[in-house]
C-alpha cells in the first residue's frame, strides 16, 4: 500500500490551477483550438473546415476563411500577425496552400494543386512542406541570414511512415519495425521538438519519442493526438468509443522518458479532446465532442 501511495504520489507532477470555458461568440460550435501568440485561439470545425480566431478575453468570434480544410494542420508565424492555411479539393483530392494574412484576411498563393501535404513546418519566418518527394521552402517574413537556416528540419507523415526532411535530403523512418509481428506499423501526428532534435509519433493508440534518425525509440505513454509542451513532458487525449462515437476522453500529460503519465482533467459527461499547448506550457486548450472549448493553467509541483 506504501508503495502505491509513493508512485501514484510522485505521478502528480503537475497542479491544474484552473480550467475555463471560453466563450465563443457567434461561433456557437468551435472545435481544434491552438493558441495565437497574443494568448486568443485559433478554431475550425469539427472537420476542419473553415478558421477564425476566439478573443478569450471578451468571447468574441473572428471569422478568417470558410475553406475546406482550412484548419488542417494550420500554422501561425511567429509574430501572429500570418496563417499557413490550406483548400482541399475533395473531388481531385488536390490542395492548394495560402498564407493568410490575419488582419485583412487576404489569402496569398503559396503551392496549387499539390497531393498529399500534411505537416507545414514554420521556423524563423521561413514555411517548409513535401510535395512529389521533395521539401519547398518559402519566405513568410523577414530576411533569413545564414545562422537562422541552421537546422532546416522538417518531419512529417507520407502513407503513415515518418518522413525527415533535413537540408534537402529525404529520409523514411520506421522506428517500431518489426515490434508488431506481422503487422506493419502506421505512423500519425509526428511533429518536432522544440529543441529540434527529437520526434514525436502516434502508433497504435501510444505516444512515442524517438531521435532523428529513428533511433533511441521511446514509449511515452497511452495517449493520441500527442502535442509537445516542452522537451520534456507531451499532452495528449486518452479516450474511447463504442465503434461509431467516442464514450469517454480526458486531457494527460506525460513526460518524455515514459516513466510518468498524469491525468489532468476529471472525468465526466464531457469528451474532452485534441489538446494543444501555449508557448509558455502553462496553458491547455481543448474542445469537447458538442463543440466547447476550455483552457486549463497548469503549473509544474
Amino acid at each position: 500500500m506504501a508503495v502505491i501511495a509513493s508512485i501514484c504520489a510522485n505521478a502528480q507532477q503537475f497542479e491544474v490551477i484552473d480550467i475555463q470555458k471560453v466563450k465563443t461568440g457567434t461561433k456557437t460550435q468551435a472545435f481544434h483550438p491552438r493558441f495565437m501568440p497574443d494568448g486568443n485561439l485559433l478554431v475550425s470545425e469539427e472537420n476542419y473546415d473553415g478558421l477564425g480566431i476566439v478573443n478569450v478575453a471578451n468571447g468574441t468570434y473572428t471569422e478568417l476563411t470558410s475553406m475546406e480544410g482550412a484548419g488542417y494542420y494550420a500554422v501561425v508565424s511567429e509574430d501572429g500577425k500570418s496563417i499557413l492555411t490550406r483548400s482541399m479539393d475533395k473531388v481531385n483530392l488536390t490542395q492548394t496552400i495560402y498564407k493568410l494574412d490575419v488582419a485583412s484576411k487576404a489569402l496569398t498563393t503559396i503551392a496549387e494543386n499539390i497531393e498529399h501535404v500534411n505537416q507545414i513546418s514554420l521556423y524563423n519566418g521561413e514555411a517548409s512542406y513535401a510535395a512529389d518527394g521533395k521539401a519547398v521552402k518559402t519566405v513568410i517574413s523577414g530576411a533569413l541570414s545564414p545562422v537562422r537556416r541552421i537546422n532546416n528540419i522538417l518531419v512529417t507523415e507520407e502513407d503513415l511512415k515518418i518522413v525527415v526532411y533535413k537540408n534537402g535530403k529525404r529520409t523514411v523512418l520506421d522506428p517500431l519495425a518489426g515490434q508488431f509481428g506481422d503487422w506493419d506499423p502506421q505512423y500519425i501526428w509526428t511533429s518536432l521538438s522544440p529543441s529540434r532534435d527529437k520526434i514525436l509519433f502516434g502508433c497504435s493508440d501510444n505516444a512515442y519519442v524517438c531521435n532523428l534518425d529513428g533511433s533511441g525509440v521511446v514509449k511515452v505513454g497511452c495517449m493520441r493526438s500527442p502535442k509537445w509542451r516542452n522537451d520534456t513532458h507531451v499532452v495528449g487525449m486518452v479516450d474511447a468509443d463504442d465503434g461509431y462515437h467516442y464514450t469517454k476522453s480526458d486531457i494527460v500529460i506525460a513526460k518524455i522518458d515514459g516513466t510518468q503519465l498524469q491525468q489532468l482533467t476529471t472525468p465526466s459527461d464531457e469528451i474532452k479532446m485534441f489538446p494543444s499547448v501555449s508557448e509558455d506550457g502553462s496553458k491547455i486548450a481543448f474542445h469537447t465532442t458538442d463543440g466547447h472549448i476550455y483552457i486549463m493553467t497548469i503549473q509544474e509541483k
